[in-house]
């Protein structure tokens, strides 16, 4: 094909096309990688729960951190038409010391060993019923803390300091922006409400269930499935509003970038396209040639983005703060999918003006 060869005749030129297209591409992939990181970090661990749905109490709007549910409340959702088995769930944040001395922040999650709400043991040992001082730590937790299975490590809330052991490590996630840990819910409840009068204790933040027709409103708690349980997670939706915008506006961009460089080259050929035309070639046959120029520029430009984007993410990951930042094949197929559907819409700038171009015309110009 002409285009083809015109490339292989002109490739400073085109190199340098395939270079811009390389470097959006590579924004693009590192938004989306970004945005799916966000989520991660996110909420992770809910939609690790071995759950379908999510039970909060009827006041708290589905906010984990405003839930709290009586026993009374409990005892109603675990026994609810269509549930097959069930888990009372608490949360609280809490600060801790990392082995150089760090304030950071995690999730804890309190849970009664033997049920659903039990996450499962990558290394060390699960929880046990005299474990008062024991937690299960996510990875991303000992990653963090500079810390092992068999550490102890000081949390601080209100006014105290208490020291638990690390006896098992997990690989739940994260849950509000921290790594989850997960300890017994007698703990949690001892944690979180300290000296209050176990009476007026509240007995879980929130209940996992599982079965079907379960979700819905009852007469103290309101019951939905993960996915609309992580959207009404605080910050999801506007993070992820931010993350679509930038991720629009590159496509967008890369779109007119692409239909700008080609219709410039476009222009620079009119006489060339005159003589074609007057020889008898087709418009449809010389926008042809566009399209498999802009095809191999955009091949060339995502061949090399993937693979960097890809390894990008593994040097973020190696750093001590990680960079919240993630990719699934999805988010590769679909960047790439979407990026070659907006470079050739861009291209249509150039068929355009293909068309428009009259041979008689052109040759005159040429002359």
């Amino acid at each position: 094909m002409i285009g083809l060869l015109e490339m292989r005749r002109r490739k400073f030129q085109f190199g340098l096309i395939a270079m811009i297209v390389m470097l959006i591409s590579y924004l693009v992939l590192m938004i989306n990688g970004l945005g799916v990181g966000l989520n991660v970090l996110a909420g992770s661990a809910l939609r690790n729960f071995n759950a379908d749905a999510i039970a909060y109490s009827e006041r708290a709007g589905l906010s984990v951190i405003r839930s709290e549910m009586s026993q009374e409340s409990v005892d109603r959702a675990l026994s609810a038409p269509g549930v097959t088995a069930a888990a009372p769930l608490g949360y609280v944040a809490a600060n801790y010391s990392d082995s150089r001395g760090k304030i950071r922040s995690a999730a804890f999650l309190g849970y009664d060993p033997g049920t659903i709400g039990e996450p499962r043991v990558t290394s060390g040992r699960a929880l046990t019923a005299g474990d008062g001082n024991g937690l299960l730590a996510d990875r991303s937790f000992l990653k963090a803390a500079g810390l092992d299975v068999g550490d102890t490590v000081e949390i601080g809330l209100r006014l105290g300091v208490r020291t638990f052991t690390i006896v098992g490590e997990i690989n739940e996630g994260a849950f509000f922006f921290q790594p989850a840990v997960y300890i017994l819910r007698d703990t949690w409840r001892d944690l979180k409400y300290g000296d209050m009068p176990a009476a007026e204790q509240p007995a879980a933040s929130i209940v996992l269930l599982k079965g079907k027709g379960v979700t819905g409103k009852f007469d103290d708690y309101e019951a939905v499935n993960k996915e609309t349980a992580f959207a009404n997670i605080e910050g999801v939706s506007g993070q992820q509003s931010t993350v679509t915008s930038l991720r629009a506006f590159g496509y967008v961009i890369g779109a007119l970038v692409i239909g700008v460089f080609f219709y410039v080259l476009t222009l620079q050929k009119i006489s060339q396209i005159g003589v074609l035309k007057a020889l008898g070639a087709s418009s449809f046959y010389l926008f042809r040639q566009v399209l498999a120029q802009v095809v191999a520029v955009l091949a060339i430009g995502l061949a090399v983005s993937l693979p960097l984007a890809w390894a990008t993410e593994r040097a973020l990951q190696r750093l001590p703060e990680s960079v919240p930042i993630a990719f699934t094949n999805g988010t590769f197929v679909t960047t790439s999918a979407l990026l070659f559907v907006t470079g050739l819409g861009g291209a249509l700038f150039s068929g355009r003006q293909v068309a428009r171009v009259d041979p008689i015309i052109a040759l005159g110009q040429q002359q």
